[in-house]
């Protein structure tokens, strides 16, 4: 906020806005990155219900099933960062970063609602940091920098590690797929539930007490 104070004031002065330097870049990025390890979030605490989560963890955290491995560190990352599916499902390998404590740091850089300088930081808790990891090792996606971070999978079970992000329609099967293995008795329909102006459904789900990771 204050920095697009300052940038306004100087536009309206007929100066150079100081947001467009390499070196303020970076030095917005540090801030952020140390913020986010120590531990401050952005933005409004929404009170989660963990219970949806336990349920999915509880079963899923020891599978030696690729899909489950990769559906669980999936629904771990948005449940922590509530991204939407899109941006998550841009993410890749390289985006993931550690803590001095071993948390994974995701760089997500911009995303369609929050453009600040420095880009966007998210911090994973220990717990998901552990069910991501699992996935990234258990998919070979360690030497794989360029890979998106939530490939594809094949029918028999292999990483498609192509050039393209996994759909939405595929990311959606993932909470599809979690509502009903938490027990709920009706699938979560993203046309039917009335989901306010930019929030998609992983956030939705979240919105309402549910959840999803």
């Amino acid at each position: 906020m204050h920095a697009a104070l300052i940038s306004m004031l100087h536009r309206n002065a007929g100066l150079p806005a100081p947001n467009h330097s390499p070196l303020v870049f970076r030095a917005m990025k540090k801030i952020n990155r140390v913020a986010v390890m120590k531990g401050e979030r952005a933005g409004q605490a929404v009170p989660f219900r963990l219970t949806d989560l336990l349920a999915l963890d509880k079963q899923w955290c020891s599978s030696d099933r690729l899909q489950e491995l990769h559906d669980l560190a999936f629904l771990h990352v948005a449940y922590a960062t509530l991204l939407r599916i899109s941006e998550l499902a841009r993410l890749r390998v390289r985006n993931v970063t550690h803590a001095a404590d071993g948390r994974v740091i995701l760089d997500v850089g911009w995303t369609k609602t929050v453009v600040q300088i420095g880009g966007l930081v998210k911090a994973l808790s220990s717990r998901s940091t552990q069910r991501l990891e699992a996935w990234i090792d258990a998919a070979g996606l360690v030497s794989q920098p360029d890979a998106y971070l939530f490939s594809a999978l094949h029918r028999s079970g292999r990483v498609i590690t192509t050039g393209t992000p996994m759909s939405t329609r595929s990311l959606e099967q993932i909470l599809l797929r979690a509502w009903r293995v938490a027990g709920h008795s009706g699938p979560v329909n993203a046309n039917k539930n009335a989901t306010p102006a930019g929030v998609d459904t992983a956030q939705n789900m979240a919105a309402k007490g549910y959840s999803i990771a």
